[in-house]
């Protein structure tokens, strides 16, 4: 027995257990313990289901059907050490159509060659048995719940049945009744699962690999808002473009009668001439060491440590189409300006500038903190912009960083001409004001760029999307010119 004897009573143990009445067999050593990563992220997030059915349901969702993959099959010899009921029999043999039924679904099997992080898959189950959960009466379902350890050999050659009967098993049965009574509920939530956001996500790193209950709060709430959904959508006509982006070498070359450094790799030709009055001895010690000097034609730009900074306005203003858009246009920016090598920092405002997301040049962005993020504090530009000047300048004296500013809002931002030309003094201000009413706000007189996006254009898909890559192809045409930054002082 892999599970030591003085854990036998433990809920790791119980947990184990359950796999008994688990009817997804998979060849795959390591698929009970992912299924313990699921049912902690579970956990984290309110849920304490069964391991068998987060097994059952994961598996599903991350592997193919057929040799190699999965089979659905009851565990008969498991079962009749069980001895159930006959009311129990007719359950595990309804939990198995039901899984037959899930594992036919178009999302299902598109859910199984996406290659989802545990993460997501963890947020999937949620999606699909949360409210089945919920209305589950059982009061002692959380007791004694605690995280699972992610131990092969724990797992490994388990007899799930003798675990079992070291407990009551009445609750699981009921649990497995209560399951099937709901599983119309159960293929409607697994339908309604946008493949778009799921395939987004797919699109970019995860901002720290964690699965943190924050990070998992944000995937629950993109794959379960309409607003987010309809920006995963944009974003999915945006992105294409930008996908063959190369990053930038960021070499510099030098005429053939100049010289860029002294290195200690080179040519002979580039050779230092006074490394040759070395005696011979010394002189074959630096070679061997690696220590003679030669003229460098070429060096590593040190590219001004230029920071793109992308704000986005979040205020009640932006709901809606203008939203969709902002947000779209935000991700294929930071995901273009990441793989040209820059570091990209990107913030929502309102009535206050909030956290800054630092994406650094491994491309690593929060997508689900983007989609979901909703604001509640109205708005206050000028007291965001003040704020946005002391941060910046302060970057500019402290850290010598050259900033480009792309602020992405609306025809109702008003801010004062004397603020934007303080701003503008410390940074390159790039502005995309979406659907003006009527005349452009004053600011946009002092801005260094901006563009603007009139209301019809909004209306319609192909024209949201021709505007919006316009856009990112200026900002990459506007980037390679190098437009003009201010001198550090």
């Amino acid at each position: 027995m892999p599970i030591p004897v003085d854990r036998r009573r433990s809920h790791l143990a119980r947990q184990v257990g359950t796999m008994a009445l688990s009817c997804v067999q998979v060849d795959n050593p390591m698929a009970l313990v992912r299924a313990a990563s699921w049912t902690n992220a579970l956990g984290r997030l309110g849920l304490h289901l069964p391991l068998f059915v987060v097994h059952d349901l994961g598996v599903l969702f991350t592997a193919p059907r057929g040799p190699g993959g999965w089979i659905i099959r009851t565990r008969d010899a498991q079962l009749a050490q069980l001895g159930p009921s006959a009311a129990s029999r007719t359950a595990i043999e309804a939990y198995r159509r039901m899984l037959e039924t899930i594992a036919g679904s178009e999302v299902t099997e598109k859910l199984a060659g996406a290659r989802l992080r545990d993460e997501l898959v963890a947020v999937l189950i949620t999606r699909a048995l949360a409210d089945v959960y919920n209305r589950w009466r059982d009061r002692g379902k959380a007791a004694g719940v605690e995280p699972l350890p992610l131990d092969l050999g724990l797992y490994a050659e388990v007899d799930y049945a003798e675990l079992a009967r070291e407990f009551d098993t009445r609750p699981l049965w009921a649990f497995l009744d209560h399951l099937v009574s709901q599983a119309l509920h159960v293929y409607t939530q697994i339908e309604l699962i946008d493949l778009d956001t799921v395939r987004l996500l797919g699109l970019f790193k995860d901002d720290t690999g964690k699965g943190g209950a924050i990070d998992l709060v944000d995937l629950f709430s993109a794959l379960g808002s309409p607003e987010a959904h309809d920006i995963a959508n944009f974003s999915l006509d945006l992105l294409p473009s930008v996908l063959e982006t190369r990053r930038a070498s960021g070499i510099q070359s030098f005429a053939v009668d100049g010289y860029a450094s002294i290195e200690r790799k080179g040519n002979v030709d580039s050779l230092v001439l006074s490394e040759l009055a070395y005696d011979r001895e010394i002189f074959e010690q630096k070679i061997a060491d690696h220590e003679l000097l030669y003229y460098g034609h070429e060096r590593q730009r040190d590219d001004e440590r230029r920071l793109q900074y992308i704000l986005v306005d979040a205020s009640a203003s932006m709901r809606g189409q203008r939203q969709v858009f902002a947000r779209g246009l935000a991700l294929t920016l930071v995901k273009k300006l990441s793989l040209e090598g820059d570091e990209v920092w990107f913030r929502f405002f309102d009535a206050r500038l909030h956290e800054t997301v630092k994406i650094t040049r491994s491309g690593q962005v929060p997508v689900p903190y983007v989609l979901s993020f909703r604001s509640e504090r109205g708005r206050n530009y000028a007291k965001v912009f003040r704020q946005l000047l002391v941060e910046i300048t302060r970057l500019r004296r402290d850290q010598r960083r050259r900033v480009v500013i792309y602020l992405i809002t609306h025809g109702q931002c008003h801010l004062a001409p004397e603020l934007i030309m303080a701003l503008r003094h410390e940074a390159y201000l790039y502005g995309i004001v979406i659907q003006p009413s009527g005349e452009l706000p004053e600011f946009v007189a002092g801005l260094d760029r901006h563009q603007v996006v009139e209301e019809n254009t909004l209306g319609s898909r192909a024209g949201r999307q021709r505007r919006a890559l316009d856009i990112v192809s200026e900002v990459g045409t506007s980037r390679a010119a190098r437009p003009p930054t201010k001198a550090v002082r």
